[in-house]
């Protein structure tokens, strides 16, 4: 009896298979005759059948009828694509060589529409749905470890730039985590991987607060790209950000030495100098006048190479106004009432007026620059401008010409309601 039961079974098996290969047929009839409802309802039958669900045949036939029917005009909307491309995945996972021609173009028309989707989510700051396509492009381009299409130099510039969008919508969406990994693959992608996507994976590692991975970032793009000014900038930003005072200014002094005529690494190692100058809550440095003179010389140097620079003509009349800062402090400390002591006040007053008379024309610059465009400045540029402003008021105080003082006061009111 168990034999007989068996058997029968096995019959059964047989006709089912028997009829889920008829609808793969059928299906295929119908999408001739473009009757689309019935070709998908016969092969989704097929697909889902036990018998048949790992049938290449199968799979692709439902590819074709998506496929043609995101051709067709009627549903051109809908993004059948989609289900194409997905079913001429499956097909590849199911037996690789099979119809190898005909399942490639399905593989790449549909890698190529997903990437034209991907730009126009990504241009529309969609970043879901930039990533999403962008990524569909980039699993078809990876099927079979990348060596589908290894041979087809057209798809691998359009898969690096999918895998551009991929990660950068990820990025921009503030999903970092998953943006570091399409990022670490872009770097080494022939094609694409460039010094700036190291500087958005060391921007993606300094928002997770991984401090030791954003600086190997930093370093390995340094020995890849050794005379890229970004890069450089990214480490003295890195050393300055995390306050190790000691390396950033051997990073600065190199980066000087190195580039000279570079305006910018000037005026950071000047910057630098100044901090060391006037630190935040410490004593007068004892190499006060020395940090100082560095100080003075890389503003005059940047300024001589871009004398426009109105953030290098605030710093530098920066510089001289913290100088006179400190002199007044030194008049102040003189209490004494005989002629060695005003003898002493007044060398002191006149040092401060010195220093007052080179800090000036550095701050009128700023004012001067800045004042006829108010309505356009930024948040910093305004602070900037004020600052500049305060500074130029106590100046005019400290000469007795009140009226003038007076008069940037108001300047600078009427600025804060801008």
């Amino acid at each position: 009896m168990k034999k007989v039961l068996l058997a029968l079974t096995a019959v059964m098996v047989m006709t089912n298979a028997d009829a889920q290969k008829k609808n793969i047929q059928s299906a295929s009839n119908s999408l001739r005759n473009k009757e689309y409802k019935e070709a998908m309802d016969l092969i989704e039958q097929a697909i889902q059948d036990p018998t048949t669900k790992d049938d290449p045949k199968a799979w692709l036939t439902r590819a074709q009828i998506y496929a043609s029917m995101d051709q067709d005009p009627g549903y051109a909307d809908k993004g059948y694509y989609k289900q194409a491309l997905e079913s001429y995945m499956k097909v590849v996972e199911l037996k690789p060589t099979y119809e190898t021609e005909q399942v490639n173009q399905g593989l790449l028309f549909g890698a190529f529409k997903s990437y034209n989707n991907s730009v126009v989510a990504y241009n529309k700051k969609q970043w879901d749905d930039a990533f999403n396509s962008a990524k569909i492009t980039a699993d078809v381009y990876s099927l079979q470890d990348g060596k589908r299409f290894a041979n087809n130099k057209g798809f691998d510039t359009v898969a690096a730039s999918a895998m551009v969008i991929e990660a950068y919508s990820a990025f921009y969406g503030e999903q970092i985590e998953k943006a570091l990994p399409v990022l670490e693959k872009l770097k080494d992608n022939p094609i694409e991987g460039n010094a700036n996507v190291y500087l958005v994976i060391a921007d993606a590692y300094k928002k997770l607060g991984k401090q030791d991975k954003e600086l190997a970032t930093i370093e390995e793009a340094k020995k890849r790209f050794p005379n890229n000014p970004n890069i450089r900038n990214e480490e003295l930003n890195y050393y300055l950000r995390t306050k190790q005072q000691d390396k950033l200014m051997q990073k600065l002094e190199a980066a000087v030495a190195e580039e000279p005529e570079n305006a910018m690494y000037q005026y950071n190692l000047a910057n630098a100098y100044t901090n060391m100058a006037f630190p935040k809550d410490a004593a007068k440095p004892s190499n006060y006048n020395e940090l100082i003179a560095k100080a003075e010389a890389g503003f005059t140097k940047a300024l001589a190479l871009e004398p426009d620079n109105i953030g290098y003509h605030y710093d530098m009349g920066v510089l001289y106004f913290n100088q006179a800062s400190k002199v007044t402090d030194d008049m102040n400390a003189v209490t004494g009432t005989t002629a060695e002591d005003d003898k002493k006040w007044k060398a002191l007053e006149a040092q401060r007026n010195a220093l007052f008379d080179k800090a000036f024309p550095h701050l009128e610059k700023v004012y001067t620059t800045y004042e006829p465009k108010m309505s356009e400045l930024d948040n910093d540029n305004k602070s900037i401008y004020q600052s500049s402003l305060a500074a130029i008021s106590e100046i005019y105080a400290r000469q007795n010409k009140l009226d003038k003082a007076a008069e940037i006061k108001k300047k600078i009111e009427a600025s804060k309601k801008m």
